[in-house]
């Protein structure tokens, strides 16, 4: 029998674009409501970890909300919340 050690990232999904390029995100409930249901549907799944990452985002620095804004030397680097999970 093979462990492998595997991951899913629980990304907010994009729930409103604006026509000027500005993007609206899930809240964290929404997000941790889709993780439950992961867990009940895989609860056969060992969990090792669940950790929060701060992740850049690559969307042509356009403006965000529920992002985190980082002021960078190169300029605004826009970071959002994503939550991973490590199972076997």
């Amino acid at each position: 029998m093979i462990n492998e050690i595997n991951y899913i990232d629980f990304k907010p999904q994009v729930i409103n674009k604006s026509f000027w390029g500005s993007k609206t995100y899930e809240d964290h409930s929404v997000i941790m409501e889709r993780l439950n249901e992961w867990v009940r549907k895989n609860y056969n799944r060992e969990i090792i970890n669940i950790e929060t990452l701060i992740l850049p985002i690559t969307a042509n620095g356009s403006q965000t909300t529920n992002a985190t804004k980082l002021n960078m030397h190169s300029g605004i680097v826009h970071m959002i919340q994503t939550i991973r999970v490590w199972y076997k």
